[in-house]
């Protein structure tokens, strides 16, 4: 095989494939990351709009997000540690009365 036969071969290809890629560009606008296509209007959506509407067609194609509620997770993580502080304040008082009151009874009758 000659080397032009074969530069000429890889022109070819690369000449159809940016002509498929056109192709297809022209279909399918580009939409960004957090986008989605709309057939109905041929206009990129943004994902957004599914937090509000649910069931729009499409919205599972998005990435799936989250609604920020940071402060449920700061509410919870500080009623978690409150409740672990007063279980743990409850028992090491019970211990330390338990202690003062066996010590009573032992100097007491002795």
């Amino acid at each position: 095989m000659d080397v032009h036969t074969l530069f000429r071969a890889l022109c070819l290809v690369l000449v159809a494939g940016t002509h498929l890629r056109g192709i297809k560009a022209e279909k399918d606008p580009a939409c960004k990351k957090f986008e989605f296509l709309n057939s109905d209007i041929d206009e990129c959506i943004p994902c957004s709009i599914c937090l509000q509407y649910p069931k729009t067609p499409s919205c599972e194609t998005c990435p799936h997000i989250e609604p920020r509620d940071s402060w449920r997770v700061a509410a919870i993580t500080s009623f978690s540690v409150l409740a672990a502080v007063v279980v743990f304040g409850a028992l090491l008082i019970g211990v330390l009365v338990h202690q003062c009151r066996s010590r009573r009874t032992l100097r007491g009758k002795a």
